[in-house]
């Protein structure tokens, strides 16, 4: 067997119009596809599909399961996205701060799903946590 790649991640989120503001208009992605409970969205060839469970609890931090998704972002846009963040009232967790070879922030969505920019590679992270 290969894989070779992340076909798509799949969100859970209680508020299906919500969470695709929140995924469209402030993290820029494009909306693909809009079904009764779900919403693909694209970002930058990344398939993100929100799924929509009514009456959803979030996850408890000490259960299993994603920890989080981060995103890359280049270097020079960096400070604009994390304008736009606070200019939203996202709830950031961590940064912004330089960390693992590259910038870092961690903010939630609308469900507290654990979100990040990141402008290092896998390979510079690597360098730095020998």
């Amino acid at each position: 067997m290969e894989v070779c790649g992340i076909n798509h991640i799949t969100l859970k989120v209680s508020d299906l119009p919500k969470s695709v503001e929140f995924y469209s208009d402030i993290l820029g992605a494009k909306i693909v596809h809009k079904g009764n409970t779900d919403v693909y969205l694209d970002f930058c060839g990344i398939w993100i599909c929100l799924l929509e469970i009514k009456n959803a609890k979030p996850m408890n931090k000490d259960q299993t399961g994603i920890d989080h998704v981060a995103f890359t972002i280049k270097e020079e846009k960096f400070g604009e996205a994390v304008k736009q963040l606070l200019k939203n009232k996202v709830r950031i967790t961590r940064g912004p701060v330089e960390r693992g070879g590259g910038m870092t922030v961690s903010f939630t969505d609308l469900d507290g799903n654990e979100l990040e920019f990141f402008t290092g590679s896998l390979y510079e992270r690597m360098k730095n946590w020998k």
